[in-house]
């Protein structure tokens, strides 16, 4: 076979068919949809983790609420309330630095670390929070506003968390 005839059997060919790029096989579709699923799921568990302390810290808070409703015991709710704070600027701060803090110096730091006044109350040092600094020392604290003083440490937790 010469050159001539194989042009004019190549001639009456055609050309195979090329395969489409879109759209993609079945298993393409199932290994995305996996990816995506492993991606959201990862995500999720992040923000989960990254918001653990606050929820604690949410739950612990309301637990110190219900138990001021049921004793009305005022001192040892203050002294709990300090507690749950100073154990969540331990953890965030310097523990040398926060650990010592009493008085007008913690509603201090505690200001500081809120960050600008946001909402009526005006802090720790001049709104609802001032009670923080003795009242727990105190046999009888100044009169408080329990549920201004919860709404604030809740500003606060979170903002640290």
């Amino acid at each position: 076979m010469n050159l001539e005839e194989l042009k004019q059997r190549a001639a009456h060919l055609v050309e195979p068919y090329a395969p489409s790029v879109w759209p993609p096989e079945p298993w393409v579709w199932a290994v995305l949809a996996g990816l995506i699923a492993l991606l959201l799921l990862v995500f999720i568990l992040r923000w989960y983790r990254s918001n653990h302390v606050r929820r604690y810290a949410y739950r612990e808070l309301e637990a110190i609420q219900a138990r001021f409703y049921e004793s009305g015991d005022a001192p040892r709710y203050l002294y709990e309330v300090n507690l749950l704070l100073r154990r969540i600027a331990v953890r965030n701060f310097q523990r040398d630095k926060v650990a010592v803090l009493t008085g007008e110096d913690w509603l201090d730091f505690l200001d500081w670390s809120r960050g600008r006044k946001r909402g009526t109350d005006p802090g720790f040092r001049e709104g609802s929070g001032k009670v923080l600094a003795w009242g727990a020392y105190k046999a009888e604290p100044q009169h408080f506003d329990a549920d201004k003083l919860k709404l604030l440490v809740r500003a606060w937790i979170h903002r640290q968390t």
